[in-house]
């Protein structure tokens, strides 16, 4: 077997006011990630009714995952 690359993934738990974890899943760009998650918390919530917060990146426990690949061979 040959080594063809290797990839960093990033494990996202949010953690509430609490303390309490939640899983929110698993990303190759947390930051591209949470710019798309607080878009669309924006267009889910009510501005008029709300106070709109953006969550920021403190708010998660990220945990980074390297995966490497090998090519399988004869």
């Amino acid at each position: 077997m040959s080594k063809q690359n290797d990839e960093t993934l990033y494990v996202i738990h949010y953690i509430d006011d609490r303390g309490i974890r939640y899983f929110e899943g698993v990303t190759n760009n947390f930051d591209a990630w949470l710019k798309e998650n607080n878009e669309d918390l924006i267009m889910e919530e009510d501005a008029d009714a709300f106070e709109i917060k953006a969550i920021d990146a403190d708010d998660f426990d990220v945990e980074e995952v390297e995966i490497s690949y090998f090519e399988g061979g004869k």
